[in-house]
C-alpha cells in the first residue's frame, strides 16, 4: 500500500524555509497551507514555491476585493492595514499569490475547523518580544504581545483535538532566549500544554548554522514534539565541520555587472555612524570570512558583516547583498533569482530574509524527523 504524502502546515510561513528544507529531502511531502498576513511574505513565498502554479485574477476590484476581504493583511508586518488604499494591480498581485500560496490568512483568525487534514504543523511565531534586540516584552498568554501570538496555536490545536485531527509532529522555532530567565515560565507552560493534549517533548536544541555549513554565527531554539514517545530528535543530530566554500556564499566577481549592481545596492556612505559599524563588523572576503546573525536590519551598529567595497559610492564598504544573504541562509541561487520579478528594495529584502530560519539547520531535523517513517534521505 502506498504511503500517503506528509502533510504540512507552516504558521508563521514568512518566505517558506521549511518548504525549502523540505524540497532538499527525498520525501512525498506537501504543503496543505500556510499562515501569514504580512503582504510582503505572502508575494515573496509564492514567488519562491508556487511558480508552477497558475492563477487568474478576476478583472473587476469588487470581485478583488471580495475574497481578499475575508482576510486581514499588514503592509508592515506590525499592525493591519486597509486593502481598499491598494490600486487595482496590487489587489491583483496579493489575490494570485494568496491563492497560489493556499494562504489561510493571519493566525488570529484561523478556525481549527477550516483547516485540513495535517500531519506536521511547523510554528516560528513572532521572535521580537523574545529577542535581546527587540522589545523583550515576553510571550505570557494575554499578553497581547506579538511574541504572544503563540498562544493562538493553543486554540488551534485545541479546535483540533475536538475533531480528533492533532498533527503527529509539531516543530517550534525561535530566538535562544525564549529559554532567558524572563521567558522560560512562559516556556514550560506551553510545554505542559502540550503534554497535556499527547504530545512529548523533546528537549529544547540550540542550534548554530556554524555546524551545519553555513559560515554565519547564528544560534535558533528548536523544540520536537510527537504525539506518543519522544523522537529525541536532539540526540540524533549531527554537527558538522566548521568547513566552507567560499563561493558557495559569496559574490565579489564584480567583473559580472548583475554582481557588481547588487553590490553598488549593498554599498553603505561613509558616516560617523557607519565608520563605528566598519570597526565592528570590519571583514575582509576571503575563504576564511564567517559572518555574525542576518538580522532584519544590516544598516544598524552590530551588522551581519561589512566588507570594503569601492562602488557607486566611491571607497567605502557593503554588506552582504541580498543574493550572499539568502545563500547565508541556506536557500539556492535560483530561489534567489525568482523574487527579482516582485522589484524589492534591499530594504524589503534584508527584513524578509533576516526573518527566516536557515534552511540546513532544518533538513537536518527533519531528515532526523522522518528517517523512519518516511524512508528520505538527502538528495
Amino acid at each position: 500500500m502506498k504511503k500517503r504524502k506528509l502533510r504540512v502546515f507552516e504558521a508563521f510561513a514568512g518566505i517558506g524555509a521549511q518548504a525549502s528544507a523540505l524540497k532538499q529531502l527525498n520525501l512525498d511531502y506537501e504543503i496543505v497551507g500556510i499562515s501569514d498576513w504580512f503582504i510582503d511574505a505572502i508575494e515573496c513565498y509564492s514567488a519562491i514555491h508556487c511558480n508552477d502554479i497558475h492563477v487568474e485574477a478576476p478583472l473587476n476590484r469588487s470581485d478583488l476585493l471580495e475574497y481578499l476581504s475575508k482576510y486581514t493583511f499588514s503592509m508592515d508586518s506590525v499592525r493591519s492595514y486597509d486593502i481598499n488604499r491598494l490600486k487595482d494591480e496590487q489587489l491583483k498581485k496579493l489575490y494570485i499569490a494568496n491563492k497560489k500560496c493556499n494562504n489561510y490568512g493571519s493566525i488570529v483568525d484561523i478556525k481549527a475547523e477550516d483547516l485540513p487534514e495535517i500531519d506536521l504543523l511547523v510554528y516560528s511565531f513572532p521572535c521580537q518580544d523574545l529577542s535581546t534586540g527587540g522589545l523583550c516584552q515576553g510571550m505570557k498568554k494575554g499578553s497581547g504581545t506579538r511574541s504572544g501570538l503563540l498562544w493562538e496555536i493553543e486554540r488551534i490545536l485545541l479546535g483540533l483535538k475536538k475533531k480528533n485531527r492533532l498533527p503527529k509532529y509539531l516543530l517550534l522555532e525561535n530566538v535562544k532566549t525564549i529559554q532567558a530567565s524572563s521567558n522560560i515560565d512562559d516556556l514550560k507552560q506551553w510545554l505542559s500544554f502540550l503534554s497535556s493534549m499527547g504530545y512529548s517533548n523533546d528537549d529544547c536544541m540550540i542550534l548554530n548554522a556554524l555546524d551545519f555549513g553555513v559560515p554565519q554565527d547564528r544560534e535558533r531554539a528548536f523544540i520536537v514534539s510527537h504525539l506518543g514517545k519522544a523522537l529525541n530528535i536532539n540526540k540524533k543530530i549531527k554537527k558538522q565541520k566548521r568547513e566552507y566554500k567560499f563561493e558557495d556564499f559569496f559574490r565579489n566577481n564584480y567583473d559580472d555587472p548583475i554582481i557588481k549592481a547588487e553590490a553598488d545596492v549593498a554599498q553603505l556612505n561613509k558616516t560617523p555612524s557607519r565608520e563605528q559599524m566598519w570597526r565592528i563588523n570590519g571583514r575582509e572576503l576571503d575563504k576564511n570570512t564567517t559572518i555574525r546573525t542576518i538580522t532584519c536590519n544590516m544598516d544598524r551598529t552590530h551588522c551581519a558583516a561589512l566588507f570594503p567595497y569601492t562602488g557607486a559610492k566611491g571607497v567605502s564598504y557593503r554588506r552582504p547583498t541580498i543574493r550572499e544573504a539568502f545563500l547565508l541562509m541556506g536557500f539556492t541561487e535560483q530561489d534567489y533569482e525568482k523574487t527579482l520579478g516582485l522589484e524589492y528594495s534591499y530594504r524589503k529584502m534584508n527584513k524578509l530574509i533576516g526573518n527566516s530560519i536557515v534552511v540546513n539547520v532544518l533538513v537536518e531535523i527533519f531528515e532526523k524527523m522522518f528517517a523512519d517513517e518516511y524512508g528520505n534521505s538527502r538528495r
